[in-house]
């Protein structure tokens, strides 16, 4: 298995940084990740706009910091 700095001296790194992010925000547009919970609950508190985007924003910060943790779980395990 390679190291991840041999694939960025390969050059490619351009590549990996943007189609992270592209699948990244795909994949928090499938179905799930308590979207509707989130949606229902600005509603019934009657949340304006910035509640929401800080509700969001929380979510990708929390959402995120997971995946990085098994991420770097797997790496010092692996």
């Amino acid at each position: 298995m390679f190291e991840f700095t041999s694939f960025l001296q390969q050059g490619n790194a351009w590549l990996f940084i943007p189609s992270a992010i592209l699948l990244g925000a795909l994949h928090g547009l499938e179905p799930g990740h308590s979207k509707t919970m989130m949606a229902a609950f600005i509603v019934a508190v009657r949340g304006t706009w910035q509640q929401a985007v800080l509700l969001g924003l929380a979510a990708t910060i929390s959402h995120t910091a997971v995946v990085w943790i098994i991420a770097l779980g797997g790496m010092y395990f692996g």
